[in-house]
């Protein structure tokens, strides 16, 4: 569920995460707290880390794809840094929220091609579509996606650590010992 009232297109970090349907595990498997990409897993993967050569509006931040879901930080550039069509901004360690305005609850309705459910909606489509034509015809995601505002640096550190040691939980999760 999206917070109601704001503008998923504004300059600021979020946090996402998408399942897959069932949660099925599609993109691989954890193997000594590390994760191995099956063909599909590398899909996801190849295909997030073009998000910022299709979407001059993206700069991307820590993400992981683990068996069943994907986890990344998102920053959307400011309305200007877009429009100027600067060049865009690794986001390395904490520097995704480094100049970034604080998140504000005022809804300017942008362009809906250049929001945040657009751009997911956009890469789990050609997710989808690779992986049912290469090695699933029946691969699915679950409905829509998690996303949470990163509001402060604090918080944008605690997530960074989440998505780092996501493989090192997931094994803890399921393990027989």
């Amino acid at each position: 569920m999206r917070l109601q009232g704001y503008d998923y297109s504004a300059e600021g970090v979020y946090f996402i995460t998408i399942l897959t349907k069932n949660r099925i595990c599609h993109f691989g498997e954890v193997v000594n707290k590390k994760m191995n990409l099956s063909d599909a897993g590398k899909i996801v993967k190849n295909e997030w880390k073009k998000t910022e050569e299709i979407r001059k509006e993206a700069v991307l931040g820590n993400w992981i794809v683990m068996p069943d879901h994907f986890h990344a930080l998102i920053a959307f550039r400011s309305k200007e840094e877009q429009d100027r069509n600067l060049p865009s901004v690794k986001a390395h360690g904490h520097a995704l929220l480094q100049g970034r305005k604080s998140i504000a609850y005022k809804n300017t309705f942008g362009p809906q091609s250049r929001n945040l459910s657009a751009l997911v909606r956009s890469f789990k489509a050609t997710c989808t579509s690779k992986i049912r034509s290469q090695i699933n015809p029946n691969f699915a995601w679950h409905k829509s996606f998690h996303d949470r505002i990163v509001r402060n640096q604090k918080e944008l550190i605690n997530i960074e650590n989440y998505i780092i040691s996501n493989p090192v939980r997931y094994a803890q999760q399921f393990s027989n010992t």
